[in-house]
């Protein structure tokens, strides 16, 4: 029944009734206006469907005039019912997309999908009601007694290109996070200004979310976080050869911070990365507390052994560098030991620049308020895939310098969760949504184009925000950046600056076929002129750059593997269901930023020479006995 009272079919229902009613009169009239007017107005003034029918089928010119007006009458219907399937969808949007199709797709057979194919393709969400699946939110219709969002529940990875002031906050980022929370699914969100967590932190509660919050740019307050906290779970568990490679991986972050850092001579980023690793399980091993055993505790012993003193033995001055000599001291099968070699052969000049590179890439621990955050873990990077949590990480957008701690996070929490797939099966219990926003800004993560590829089988969806294909590029390289972008089956369109951008997306909408047509006029003896035209097809872009640099506000350009595109309305925040229940909660959980536990190794107690000869300081604690500092 509702099928029925769709507009095409009321529109199709009234034409029938005027073809049936109306027509015979009309014409009945006419003729009657032609041969006698007067019986004419009598005609109109005592109207009757059924008299006119009667004399309809009297007169046989009146019969065959009503039975030829019947065929485009019949086209017509058609056309109203059916034909609106078979058309290719055309764009309401001003100033954006060309003229209509032609010919038979010679080249090209781009289009948009209309809203019957979109309903097909999408998931439709009635907006409010329970669902069993959730996913990021493409389009919606927001009415009063009917209001409905289109969105993906399929394990698919989604890009996002939105520049600054695109509204990618409020019409793109609440609403998935609402639509996420009716579906009781996990999400670990880069939060660059805090906002996100103030208005949806209560709301996820009330949910039943557990909800965590590290905050880069305030440390003072929400969660802890050890960076070094697997390290310390898979020495716990015995596994040395997993709290190794953890070690590594932390350190590659840090070498590897910047985007687009991968250039420069491998041998500096090769020392680097050795004397971290090296030093996170010399910390993780052999300090005697677990309050000790944090990024700091790195850093400072870095500090404290890294610094070339000279130094006399015997009759002669030498530069001594107590980490060297705590290194080999160390057992043979020592980790630390084995992670320290890159930098034991190196010359000692170039172990310096190690050591000065390092101390610059850690600097962030020298913060009290950071070494403080970082100092404990409590919470566990697996609760994401057992039960629905929620995590936020607030990073500064005016502050890149602590983005690869985000990094990290996002890194580690990453490999948690493929562990607790392992065990479970190979899926999550709980599906985790991975929202990155600024993505383009984080330090490249480890592998990620790998990531992309095997995550969703797992129960891992990843949706990166980007102001540009650019950022990629820069961060991980056009090769990779190139994987990275075919392995996001979405792509969501809001607004872009960057003109390659632009072209890159109006190629990916593709082309189709147009008309030309061409006139020309030449002027003969005696002023005579003829004109002559032709016509012809032609390919158009479906969008092109500069119509993808003009898309309106309002409007997303959603881009599915396998599908035509589609724009769809997307409507802000104030006009979603979800502004009442998304309210801004204002509140801190405060507290005092205090001096974290440290450990530094006391070189003098594992020193095999310390009776070589009589110790001739006592106070220098960095410098085995059988030296003296003169320094």
């Amino acid at each position: 029944m509702k099928k029925l009272l769709k507009p095409k079919y009321l529109s199709a229902f009234l034409l029938f009734l005027l073809d049936l009613l109306l027509l015979p009169t009309m014409l009945v009239f006419l003729v009657t206006l032609i041969i006698n007017p007067n019986d004419a107005l009598n005609l109109f003034s005592n109207y009757s469907p059924f008299k006119a029918f009667e004399t309809l089928f009297e007169e046989h010119l009146l019969l065959r005039t009503y039975a030829i007006l019947q065929i485009p009458i019949i086209i017509f219907l058609v056309i109203i019912i059916i034909g609106k399937n078979y058309m290719p969808s055309a764009t309401p949007l001003t100033g954006i997309g060309g003229p209509p199709a032609a010919g038979n797709g010679q080249y090209g057979s781009a289009r948009f999908q209309n809203r019957k194919e979109t309903n097909k393709t999408s998931k439709t969400w009635p907006l409010g009601s329970i669902v069993i699946a959730g996913g990021i939110v493409f389009g919606a219709i927001l009415k009063r007694r009917k209001s409905s969002a289109w969105i993906d529940v399929n394990d698919t990875n989604t890009c996002i290109i939105g520049t600054t002031r695109s509204g990618k906050t409020r019409r793109l980022v609440y609403p998935t996070i609402w639509m996420l929370a009716h579906a009781g699914e996990s999400m670990l969100l880069t939060d660059p200004k805090g906002e996100l967590y103030d208005r949806s932190s209560t709301y996820l509660m009330e949910m039943g979310y557990k909800v965590k919050v590290i905050d880069f740019r305030k440390p003072g307050w929400g969660n802890y976080w050890n960076p070094m906290q697997p390290v310390l779970d898979a020495l716990k568990d015995g596994d040395i050869a997993t709290a190794t490679q953890h070690a590594w991986s932390i350190a590659n972050m840090f070498v590897y911070q910047k985007p687009g850092d991968k250039g420069g001579e491998s041998i500096w980023k090769d020392g680097a990365e050795s004397v971290i690793a090296a030093l996170i399980m010399v910390v993780a091993m052999e300090a005697p507390n677990d309050t000790q055993k944090h990024m700091y505790s790195v850093y400072r012993t870095l500090g404290e052994l890294g610094k070339a003193r000279k130094v006399r033995i015997g009759n002669q001055i030498v530069d001594y560098v107590a980490l060297n000599d705590y290194m080999e001291n160390l057992r043979f099968d020592h980790p630390a030991r084995d992670a320290y070699n890159t930098a034991t052969l190196a010359p000692e000049r170039t172990r310096g620049s190690f050591f000065s590179n390092v101390a610059s890439l850690l600097r962030l621990f020298s913060d009290p308020s950071i070494r403080y955050l970082t100092s404990k873990q409590d919470h566990k990077l697996d609760e994401l895939g057992k039960e629905k949590s929620a995590v936020f990480l607030i990073i500064p957008d005016e502050d890149k310098t602590r983005h690869p701690l985000a990094a990290l996070y996002v890194d580690q929490s990453y490999k948690a969760l493929v562990e607790c797939a392992n065990v479970n099966g190979g899926r999550l219990p709980v599906r985790v949504n991975k929202l990155l926003d600024e993505f383009g800004n984080m330090p490249p993560l480890k592998d990620f184009d790998t990531k992309l590829t095997v995550s969703l089988g797992r129960g891992v969806r990843w949706n990166i925000i980007l102001q540009d294909f650019s950022q990629l590029d820069s961060a991980y390289g056009k090769e990779v950046a190139n994987t990275i972008r075919g392995n996001c089956q979405n792509l969501i369109y809001l607004l872009t600056t960057d003109p390659a951008t632009a072209k890159a997306i109006s190629e990916r909408c593709g082309k189709y076929t147009v008309s030309t047509q061409s006139s020309s006029y030449n002027v003969g003896k005696g002023s005579s002129v003829s004109r002559g035209g032709s016509f012809g097809l032609t390919s158009r872009d479906l969008l092109t750059a500069d119509e993808i640099l003009r898309w309106p506000e309002g409007f997303s350009l959603v881009i599915r593997a396998r599908q035509y595109p589609a724009y769809l309305p997307l409507p802000d925040l104030s006009q979603w269901p979800a502004d009442k229940d998304l309210t801004p909660d204002g509140g801190e959980i405060k507290r005092k930023i205090k001096e974290v536990d440290v450990f530094i190794p006391d070189v003098n107690a594992d020193s095999n020479h310390q009776n070589e000869v009589e110790e001739i300081n006592e106070g220098e604690r960095s410098v085995p006995s059988f030296m003296e500092a003169i320094d």
